[in-house]
């Protein structure tokens, strides 16, 4: 039974380790050209607002840089207020972070990512005085220096 098990770890170790070459395939370097340009559907808060349905996001600065002060300002529609927002990454699980709206207004941080392209959603739970609830999700490309 050793034997068996020695064969399959080092199997195993070779296998994992053919996945770490410094070149990029021709497949992996085509995706991640493709990658670098932002999607049309992400948020351009370099171009204003960010609309989804009734509602609007405006983030500052802009180009939504890490690890730096992030000033949001919601518009929902009249009677509608934040019951619960959070921001998580769309593609990479990075934690969740909790945000806390005075108003329509609120002050936020994320992290970094070692990757050129992290994307991430604020998702928002918002709620009338008759009870209703909507839900907005807006999703952004972070260091958008483009």
């Amino acid at each position: 039974m050793p034997a068996q098990i020695n064969a399959v770890s080092i199997l195993l170790l070779c296998a994992a380790l053919g996945g770490c070459s410094q070149e990029p395939s021709p497949a992996t370097a085509a995706a991640s050209a493709q990658s670098a340009a932002p999607s049309a559907d992400l948020c351009q808060f370099q171009q204003g607002p960010c609309l989804r349905t009734d509602s609007q996001l405006q983030l500052t600065p802009a180009h939504a840089p890490s690890e730096q002060p992030l000033q949001m300002n919601i518009t929902l529609p009249e009677g509608y207020h934040i019951v619960e927002a959070r921001i998580e990454g769309r593609d990479m699980f990075m934690g969740v972070i909790p945000v806390q709206f005075n108003g329509n207004r609120a002050t936020t941080i994320y992290g970094s990512c070692s990757s050129d392209y992290m994307v991430w959603q604020l998702f928002v739970s918002a709620e009338n005085g008759q009870g209703q609830q909507i839900n907005r999700v807006f999703d952004w490309l972070a260091d958008n220096n483009r």
